[in-house]
C-alpha cells in the first residue's frame, strides 16, 4: 500500500513539477528524403548543459499539415514508435495517440519509482542527452551520453505536402534528474540528507526545425500529365 501511494504521488509531481532547473532541451527532427510521398521521422534530445543527470521523462508531439497535407504515423511495428529502450525507459510507456494528421502524446519515463522505493539506482540510466559529463556528489562522474532518440515514425504526403516538426505536448514537460538526485546513499542504502528523489522539468523545451516535405511527382506520372496537356492542346487546335 505505501508503494503504490508512494507511486501515486511521485506521479502527479512529475506532471506538475514547477521549473526549477535552469538547463534548457532541444528537440531535433530529421526525416528521409523529403521530396517522396512518403517517408519516416526520428526525433532526438538533448541538453543545454551538464548541471543535470540527463533525461528521465518526456511526452512528445509530432506535428503534421491538416487538410492531410502530411499525416503522422506511427512507426511498423508499432513498439518501435518508442526509441528508448526498456529497462530503463519503462514508466508511462505510450506510443502516441493519433489526431490526424498529427501523433501526440509520445510518452515514456525511467521508473525512479521503483529505484527509490528499493534504493536501487542499477534500474536507471544517467546520462541521456548530456553533451559533456555531469558530476554527481553521490554517484561521481556520469558520462554523457549525448543526444537521445526518443521516438520514431513514418509520414504520408498528399498535394503540394506540407511541414513536419516536433514539440513538448502541452501541459507536460521534459523530466530531468537534478544533480542531487539520488535513490541511494551510493551503497544500497537510504539516499542522505540533502539530496531528492523525483525529476524536475527542463527549465524550457524548444521545438524541433521544420522540415518541409515536397512530394515530387514520379517520372511515369511527369510524362502522362505532359501527354494530357500535349492531347489538350493538339485538340484546340484541331477546333
Amino acid at each position: 500500500m505505501k508503494k503504490t501511494t508512494f507511486r501515486a504521488v511521485l506521479t502527479v509531481i512529475c506532471f506538475a513539477a514547477g521549473r526549477a532547473l535552469a538547463t534548457d532541451a532541444q528537440l531535433h527532427l530529421t526525416t528521409s528524403d523529403p521530396m517522396q510521398s512518403s517517408g519516416t521521422w526520428t526525433v532526438t534530445a538533448d541538453l543545454s548543459d551538464n548541471q543535470t543527470l540527463g533525461i528521465a521523462l518526456f511526452s512528445i508531439d509530432v506535428l503534421g499539415t491538416s487538410g492531410a497535407a502530411v499525416t503522422i504515423q506511427k512507426a511498423n511495428p508499432i513498439f518501435q514508435t518508442l526509441a528508448v529502450p526498456n529497462p530503463p525507459y519503462s514508466l508511462f510507456r505510450n506510443t502516441g495517440t493519433i489526431n490526424t494528421p498529427n501523433l501526440t502524446g509520445i510518452t515514456s519515463g525511467q521508473d525512479w519509482i521503483d529505484a527509490a522505493n528499493n534504493f536501487d539506482p542499477t534500474v536507471l540510466r544517467f546520462g541521456d542527452g548530456l553533451l559533456a559529463d555531469a558530476i554527481s556528489p553521490i554517484y561521481g562522474t556520469i558520462m554523457h551520453g549525448g543526444t537521445l532518440a526518443l521516438a520514431r515514425g513514418r509520414w504520408t504526403a498528399s498535394g503540394a505536402g506540407g511541414t513536419i516538426q516536433a514539440t513538448i505536448t502541452p501541459s507536460a514537460s521534459l523530466q530531468l534528474f537534478p544533480l542531487n538526485f539520488a535513490v541511494d546513499d551510493g551503497e544500497f542504502g537510504p539516499p542522505p540528507v540533502g539530496t531528492v528523489q523525483t525529476p524536475t522539468a527542463a527549465l524550457h523545451v524548444f521545438a524541433s526545425n521544420i522540415v518541409n516535405i515536397t512530394p515530387v511527382p514520379e517520372p511515369g506520372s511527369i510524362i502522362l500529365m505532359a501527354l494530357a496537356a500535349l492531347g489538350a492542346l493538339t485538340g484546340r487546335r484541331c477546333d
